[in-house]
């Protein structure tokens, strides 16, 4: 700590409640079980308590975070800390953080520091960091008891807890003038759904999740029109006054807040598949669940780059061509054809993104049988030329 006065503070506090319990120690070794505190006065040294936490691992750290840096609390819930203190210090606080401490300590327990805690040593105007750490957490499916669904009550009001995940991405027009996409996107969201349903917006690896609470008597976002209709709105809205083009996929209604995370993973698989009406929106339930069509779908996005016939996939899952045609129309909302071209399509977007290929190479690479066959597929699904679609810019949700 940089303040010799905060040290002595802490001392005589130590010796009223623990008088020879403790003593200090200047510098640990590594198989040493000590408590580390440890003041954080720059974002930087959050990445220098993790570091501590591997050099030490049979230490408690416990860091000390000054008040213009509340807002990154919730990176100690990121690393299973079992305590924080926030400056200025006060001692009813740090002696009840020691007590448990040493308490833990003496019943050979591991103590982990809960949301109610952290957020209790906070003001209520820094709680988003709580907020944030509870919903990555919840996504992740690291939350598996009742007890820290109830304990996020003192930053995330019941009737906020999510039940259904969007995972979006999107691009802006090459021509846009240049503005916060992510800013503008989740502005436009809130304006749309205020008063309809409480929204959460997480940036996790490169895409932007929304997390909504639908109304309960609904068990799927397409049934409540209200909603879906904003939604549309929305993309509209985006599209017409900022230049930007969102895509996304639904995941299913979980009302059980720990199963929420099976939305999300619905939502990433939907967003991979093409879509049936709107290129925009992709609703996980209306991928099929027939065993047998899932293998042939996995078998076309296995082979994309080879010549596909309806005969080949049907033959590949034990079904006459003409049966499979029918069912594969029915469960999927597509042709045969264009399905394939959908998916040839989408296997192309990480070319023109990533790679300095030619649309030629990119159509051949694909499956495409020309690149003008190519082309036209393109400008068929997304409204613009795969020339164009490389000078626009991705958002990338950091």
């Amino acid at each position: 700590m940089e303040s010799s006065f905060d040290k002595q503070q802490m001392s005589e506090w130590l010796k009223e409640v623990l008088p020879n319990a403790l003593e200090e120690c200047k510098v640990p070794k590594r198989e040493d079980e000590v408590i580390i505190v440890y003041e954080v006065n720059r974002l930087f040294d959050w990445v220098k308590i993790n570091r501590l936490k591997r050099n030490y691992p049979n230490s408690i750290i416990v860091p000390i975070v000054t008040e213009h840096l509340t807002y990154s609390t919730g990176i100690a819930i990121e690393l299973v800390l079992p305590a924080l203190l926030i400056k200025p210090l006060q001692k009813s606080k740090f002696l009840r953080i020691v007590k448990k401490l040493y308490t833990s300590y003496q019943d050979k327990k591991a103590s982990t520091l809960t949301m109610l805690e952290l957020s209790q040593q906070v003001s209520q105007h820094h709680t988003s960091p709580f907020r944030e750490a509870f919903l990555k957490r919840l996504i992740r499916g690291e939350i598996d008891n009742e007890q820290e669904i109830i304990q996020s009550a003192s930053f995330l009001s019941t009737n906020c807890i999510p039940n259904i995940v969007f995972l979006i991405q999107g691009y802006i027009d090459s021509d846009a003038i240049p503005h916060d996409a992510s800013s503008n996107i989740t502005n436009v969201f809130r304006q749309h759904f205020a008063n309809k349903a409480p929204l959460s917006f997480l940036h996790f690896e490169r895409y932007l999740l929304l997390l909504m609470r639908i109304p309960t008597e609904y068990n799927s976002f397409k049934h409540w029109t209200v909603g879906e209709s904003c939604l549309l709105e929305v993309i509209e809205t985006l599209k017409k006054d900022y230049c930007i083009h969102l895509f996304m996929g639904v995941g299913g209604v979980f009302q059980d807040a720990m199963h929420v995370k099976e939305s999300y993973s619905q939502a990433r698989k939907a967003r991979r598949k093409p879509p049936i009406d709107n290129i925009h929106i992709r609703y996980y339930e209306d991928l099929t669940k027939h065993v047998q069509l899932q293998k042939a779908i996995h078998y076309i996005e296995e082979h994309y780059d080879e010549q596909l016939t309806v005969r080949d996939v049907a033959k590949y899952i034990s079904f006459s061509p003409t049966h499979f045609s029918r069912l594969f129309k029915k469960e999927t909302g597509r042709n045969f054809v264009d399905y394939v071209a959908f998916t040839r399509l989408i296997k192309s977007l990480p070319f023109l993104r990533k790679y300095d290929y030619t649309v030629e190479k990119i159509s051949s690479t694909c499956g495409f049988n020309t690149p003008n066959y190519y082309s036209l597929t393109f400008k068929k699904y997304v409204g613009i030329s795969p020339t164009d679609y490389r000078n626009t810019t991705e958002i990338l949700f950091k």
